[in-house]
């Protein structure tokens, strides 16, 4: 179930291979920095909303949420999330699987577009929305949006109980 790995993805597998075999002697992803705990894979699963800042002078947003899932491989949970982009008055909504790959304070969405509940006019070409989050916590999680544009994101615990 392994796909093609991007650009970006290859490059932060390799910069850990290389910070894991260069630190043998010392433990690695004990600690976060000083004082805050190691986020575990587990933390992550669950629900989440999103929101990116906005881009492509200030027109365009997108937001959506996610549900991330335990899978059979070690630091990879399994996810879907669906994801809204406004521009103007054009909208897209996009279903979309992923995977989660974590590397202690950090970790990578590789997703793949399953469906299209809603295509505006001008989004031929529209690209998977992976992300790279390298601020980690059990209830918030920060970092980029790495598709058509590059961009600030957050994802935040979705509010309410599980029912």
């Amino acid at each position: 179930n392994m796909k093609i790995l991007s650009p970006v993805l290859s490059g932060l597998l390799a910069a850990i291979a290389l910070t894991q075999s260069a630190s043998a002697t010392q433990p690695t992803f004990s600690k976060v920095s000083e004082g805050v705990a190691k986020i575990s894979i587990g933390d992550l699963y669950g629900d989440w909303s999103f929101s990116t800042d906005f881009y492509r002078a200030g027109t365009c947003q997108m937001t959506g949420s996610m549900m991330v899932f335990r899978s059979e491989e070690d630091n990879v949970a399994e996810c879907v999330l669906t994801a809204t982009e406004v521009c103007g008055e054009e909208r897209s909504i996009v279903e979309q699987t992923c995977e989660l790959i974590h590397s202690g304070a950090t970790a990578y969405i590789d997703s793949q577009i399953e469906n299209f509940i809603e295509r505006k006019p001008n989004s031929l070409g529209y690209l998977p929305d992976n992300f790279f989050l390298h601020e980690l916590a059990a209830d918030e999680m920060t970092g980029q949006l790495e598709s058509a544009v590059i961009t600030r994101v957050i994802f935040r615990r979705s509010t309410g109980g599980i029912s």
